[in-house]
């Protein structure tokens, strides 16, 4: 192994970023996965090894838009032990241990220290030995795997400072039964995390790896600063600007806002007939089966928005060059995806979402932070914020069946223990091949149990009604149970964007109570805002309000609370009058002391 440094990647340095914000359950990758009977710790330092050798990411830190791969060091292997106390040590004598530094590599050898005092007993390895691994015995539990993983999970990597792979061994009488392995989106993403796994089963039993030839993070991040690079990310960016400008904000609007902790209710759906009907989908209109998966999703979820334009953002795993497929470094991301529903059928929301499909993936490895920096334009411009609510992942293998002994032309679903995860609805595809194997994610407030069940268990329906003929769209709702969301009066159609005139108004007047301070005057001051018809935005909202402000710092206060708050856009202009209207006077009599859009 050798040391070097230079700059991330794209991947790296948005995934580097989310890590010091988002919670770790929704950065860290968790495995746990049952030992072969005769696994030894000397097999699991090994296999470690092996790993932290072939990838760099996996020996990476990261310091201040830099990544340094480091030459040596070491990786903390803990022992649980549920059973015997006294079987820390295996039937050939190892320890825990699997050190990094170079000079170790081809050894195979393992140092130890004293585990730390406050958490589970470990055997930590690395260049400089220490005494034997202390082992703490554990009370028998069947769970103390999971245990052990939800906490090596649920804490936080230290980009700086910690390489990142975590790895517990759980034994049971000096028998090894289990491993945990934890580690994180800036070292690798879901298709990186298969590749992995795959060389770990090699390399536990004893097979030999062909070498590696996929480039190293480093080896991506000089490439994405070629001109070629800086060209394709150019591209994507304009790509993403152009419908950022256009795009409905949300499909799942509804008047809430605030934070949420993201523990959302997940439904498994499952259909054997589903899956059959995918094949003759592709067959009759030569979309993949995953293309007609998500344009399902968008159909249903059209009807329960009635929208025109439903934004799907799925994950492009961006390993389309044949030397990438093997790539183990992050280099998933979002794809925008604008699907068109119309007023045809099923074929034709399905023609336009493998186009779009298509385009938005050719655009989908951008430079995160140029893109944040776009996105903040076009949201002070149109007064809006982008909602990340709508998620397709495709995690299935191509080709991969399933051995299921259900037929029939059921639709089966069952609720799973709720789980985090930052979206409003996220369809992940687990199977397409022998039965359709989704879960769907759902927030409760945008989508209660009763609802989410329909959608999801409509995408199954309609795949199966659209395996033989193209189903009209005025059909869905009877075929799947997907109801448009009941709107009162104070719903009104804006940009393209749902929006409930009384919570703008209200982001309005909660503006206003963060600018005033301890001004009683301006916390005092009228507000009202109204919707004008407008031939480019469908309705124009004008804000009228008494306060001592400015259009340009309203609308500042107005974008910096619209996160969270799904049905509120900012007015499109700001008109700043002396005082309130006496009774019979309108709003726009008054004489004016400021206005404008505050863009």
């Amino acid at each position: 192994m050798r040391a070097r440094h230079g700059p991330l990647t794209t991947g790296q340095a948005n995934m580097v970023r989310c890590m010091l914000t988002d919670p770790p359950e929704h950065m860290n990758y968790r495995v746990v996965r049952a030992l072969q009977p005769g696994t030894t710790l000397a097999a699991i330092t090994k296999a470690v090894i092996g790993l932290v050798t072939r990838h760099e990411s996996l020996r990476t830190t990261f310091h201040d838009g830099l990544q340094r791969v480091l030459a040596e060091g070491g990786v903390t292997v803990e022992v649980h032990e549920t059973g015997d106390p006294s079987a820390g040590v295996d039937a050939d004598g190892d320890r825990a241990g699997a050190p990094v530094s170079e000079k170790d590599t081809g050894s195979g050898r393992s140092g130890g220290s004293e585990g730390a005092e406050n958490g589970g007993a470990h055997g930590t390895a690395g260049a400089e030995g220490g005494g034997p691994a202390r082992i703490r015995a554990e009370t028998p539990d069947a769970d103390l795997a999971e245990e052990v993983a939800r906490r090596l999970h649920g804490t936080r990597f230290a980009p700086a400072e910690e390489i990142p792979l975590r790895i517990a061994v759980i034994t049971s009488g000096g028998v090894l039964r289990q491993v945990v392995l934890v580690t994180t989106h800036s070292a690798t993403d879901a298709a990186g995390l298969a590749v992995l796994l795959t060389e770990w089963d090699e390399l536990l039993l004893g097979k030999p790896l062909a070498p590696v030839t996929a480039p190293q993070p480093l080896d991506v991040a000089a490439a994405e600063r070629t001109p070629a690079g800086l060209r394709r990310a150019e591209v994507a960016l304009r790509y993403w600007e152009g419908h950022l400008r256009e795009v409905p904000r949300s499909t799942l609007t509804v008047a809430v806002d605030g934070e949420t902790d993201w523990l959302l209710p997940r439904l498994r759906v499952r259909s054997v007939p589903a899956a059959g009907a995918l094949g003759r989908i592709s067959a009759r209109t030569g979309a993949s089966p995953s293309a007609a998966v998500l344009a399902a999703l968008a159909a249903l979820a059209g009807v329960r928005a009635r929208l025109r334009t439903v934004v799907v953002l799925s994950i492009s795993a961006n390993r389309f060059r044949p030397e990438l497929r093997e790539y183990v470094g992050p280099l998933a991301q979002d794809a925008l995806i604008p699907v068109e529903i119309g007023e045809d059928g099923f074929d034709a929301v399905l023609r336009g979402a493998r186009s779009a499909t298509m385009a938005a993936y050719r655009n989908s490895r951008f430079d995160s932070d140029a893109l944040i920096r776009v996105m903040e334009d076009v949201q002070r411009e149109r007064g809006l914020f982008f909602a990340r609510d709508l998620v397709f992942n495709d995690m299935s293998v191509p080709g991969r069946g399933a051995r299921v002994g259900r037929t029939g032309q059921d639709v089966h679903s069952v609720w799973l223990p709720p789980a985090t995860l930052p979206t409003r609805a996220s369809l992940w595809v687990h199977r397409l091949h022998g039965e359709l194997d989704v879960t769907l994610w759902a927030d409760p407030r945008c989508l209660p149990r009763d609802d989410a069940r329909a959608l999801g268990e409509g995408i199954a329906r309609l795949l199966i009604e659209a395996g033989d003929r193209d189903v009209p769209l005025t059909e869905l709702t009877a075929l799947t149970g997907v109801v448009p969301v009941s709107r009162d009066e104070g719903w009104l159609l804006v940009d393209g964007c749902w929006i409930h005139l009384p919570e703008v108004e209200r982001l309005v007047r909660d503006a206003l109570a963060r600018t005033a301070g301890g001004d009683a005057a301006a916390r005092l001051a009228e507000t009202v805002v109204t919707a004008e018809a407008d031939g480019r935005f469908g309705h124009r909202l004008v804000c009228f309000t008494s306060a001592r402000t400015t259009p340009e710092a309203l609308h500042s206060a107005c974008l910096s609370l619209l996160p969270g708050r799904m049905s509120a856009l900012t007015p499109h202009r700001y008109v700043v009058c002396a005082t309130a209207p006496p009774p019979g006077v309108a709003w726009r009599d008054l004489p004016r002391i400021a206005e404008g859009s505050g863009r």
